[in-house]
């Protein structure tokens, strides 16, 4: 019997002690996952509003059109990520010269920048588009613009739209 009592208390001082060993275990883990939780929520950035725009261009000359876009933000530069222009005619066949963004950089200019961001795309059933992948930064209170040169001038009903995707 003694050789039992011996034994019963080895193996409750050993689970006392693995007790003790998995409390800690499981304390420095949970502190482990608290800082990591902490430091994701500090590395990831405020979501921003992304959002599409179309503009309705207008004549300029029988061969450019000029489609002014809205003011982005009155709050925050943006930045434009994608850019498109689709123009339709009734007419001959004709192409798109040049599709051009024009945008007031946040340096503080004035003045805009003109990106190219197609050229020389030829209309199929009269129909011509083009879009592309940017990196535009944008300064706040401004609204960027496109132009659009079509050539030879369309003949017929014709219209151009330009659209942009942007985040602010």
């Amino acid at each position: 019997m003694v050789c039992f009592h011996a034994r019963s208390h080895i193996m409750k001082k050993s689970f006392g002690a693995l007790d003790t060993s998995i409390n800690r275990y499981v304390a420095v883990f949970s502190m482990i996952l608290l800082g990591f939780a902490v430091l994701l929520s500090l590395a990831m950035p405020a979501s921003a509003a992304s959002r599409g725009i179309e503009a309705g261009c207008s004549f300029v000359s029988p061969t450019r059109l000029e489609c002014n876009f809205p003011v982005l933000s009155s709050a925050f530069n943006a930045e434009i990520h994608y850019v498109s222009a689709q123009c339709n005619s009734t007419g001959i066949a004709f192409n798109l010269q040049q599709f051009q963004i024009l945008a007031t950089p946040p340096t503080g200019s004035l003045t805009s920048v003109a990106y190219e961001v197609a050229g020389n795309r030829p209309s199929v059933a009269g129909v011509v588009n083009a879009g592309t992948i940017v990196d535009i930064y944008v300064q706040l209170n401004t609204g960027p613009s496109a132009l659009i040169d079509l050539f030879p001038a369309p003949t017929g009903t014709t219209s151009c739209t330009a659209s942009i995707s942007a985040t602010f």
